[in-house]
């Protein structure tokens, strides 16, 4: 048998009982300031114990709104299916299905199966004013990714591979390319191309310190091929603190996205083969619902803002 906690309002309610004993039901009732409906239900329940008057749970015994089997069947076969790519993803493919709850509603369900674990927030001590890209093209994080030596099952002859990435801040689209080496020359010919390939103009670049992309200020002057080319094109380069790579942190967490995604579940027997698959990462990506956009796409933002600046 619980034990049961004797309350205050146990206590309460059991002064109340016996004095409606004594002096009725209406007098206790004026004096304890409640209504005489309550009284009789308190007496009713009173058997001389306080614990008699515990307070019962309100918690109902069956929920309407509890999901179905078939709805619990469908989240656990389309989170399995497209979980890869975040839970908006998975939430727009249950949509299209006839899944009729709440997004909230559909994360609860997946973490009570275990499906999906829960990760705590770390937390930062280091203070930093993030400025984020306020329109499409206004500000785009570069990043430049070692391909997995592990996913290379071609012969390589000592050649590393690398995954130069693009993201535009406000619409979150990327725009992936291969190349053979680190360098400001292969940075420099993206760049070059990175505004026809996007589609939009580009107003700011981010990057970081690194060799690949700008010089020591205190060392050389001298600009790399990759600022020329910023300057030519009539960008403005922003670097993030050395040392800090949270600062690029879109390109950051899209490069994990990747080596989750594509390098972890995949093998590549040919350099063709591996540049077809990061093309079609790029274009998979592109297309696949993000939280941060309200549950669209970086391609339908895209098109959304092309119309707008179409009307002006």
């Amino acid at each position: 048998m619980n034990k049961v906690i004797i309350t205050e309002e146990m206590r309460f309610r059991q002064r109340l009982c016996e004095y409606a004993k004594k002096k009725g039901v209406t007098k206790a009732a004026r004096k304890y300031q409640v209504n005489r409906q309550f009284v009789n239900r308190q007496l009713k329940k009173y058997d001389g114990t306080v614990q008699s008057l515990a307070l019962k749970s309100r918690r109902p015994h069956n929920s309407p709104n509890k999901h179905t089997e078939e709805e619990l069947k469908l989240i656990e076969q389309v989170y399995i299916e497209h979980g890869l790519y975040g839970m908006a993803e998975v939430y727009v493919r249950l949509q299209e299905l006839g899944y009729k709850r709440s997004f909230g509603s559909m994360c609860n369900q997946i973490r009570k199966k275990g499906l999906k674990p829960v990760k705590k927030a770390k937390k930062s001590y280091t203070r930093y004013e993030n400025i984020t890209g306020q329109y499409v093209g206004d500000k785009v994080q570069i990043d430049i990714k070692y391909v997995p030596q592990e996913c290379i099952m071609f012969p390589s002859y000592g050649k590393g591979y690398y995954q130069i990435t693009a993201i535009d801040e406000y619409s979150r689209m990327r725009i992936l390319e291969i190349v053979e080496e680190k360098s400001t020359f292969e940075t420099g010919k993206f760049l070059e191309q990175l505004e026809d390939r996007f589609g939009f103009p580009i107003k700011t670049i981010q990057v970081d310190n690194g060799y690949e992309f700008v010089n020591d200020r205190e060392v050389t002057n001298k600009k790399t091929y990759f600022e020329e080319i910023a300057e030519k094109k009539g960008y403005t380069i922003k670097r993030i603190r050395p040392y800090s790579p949270w600062q690029n942190g879109k390109v950051e967490r899209s490069h994990r996205e990747d080596g989750k995604i594509l390098y972890a579940n995949n093998k590549f027997y040919s350099k063709d083969e591996l540049i077809n698959a990061v093309k079609q990462h790029e274009e998979r990506y592109n297309s696949t619902a993000k939280i941060s956009l309200n549950f669209k796409s970086p391609n339908e933002i895209v098109e959304e803002n092309k119309l707008l600046l179409d009307l002006y």
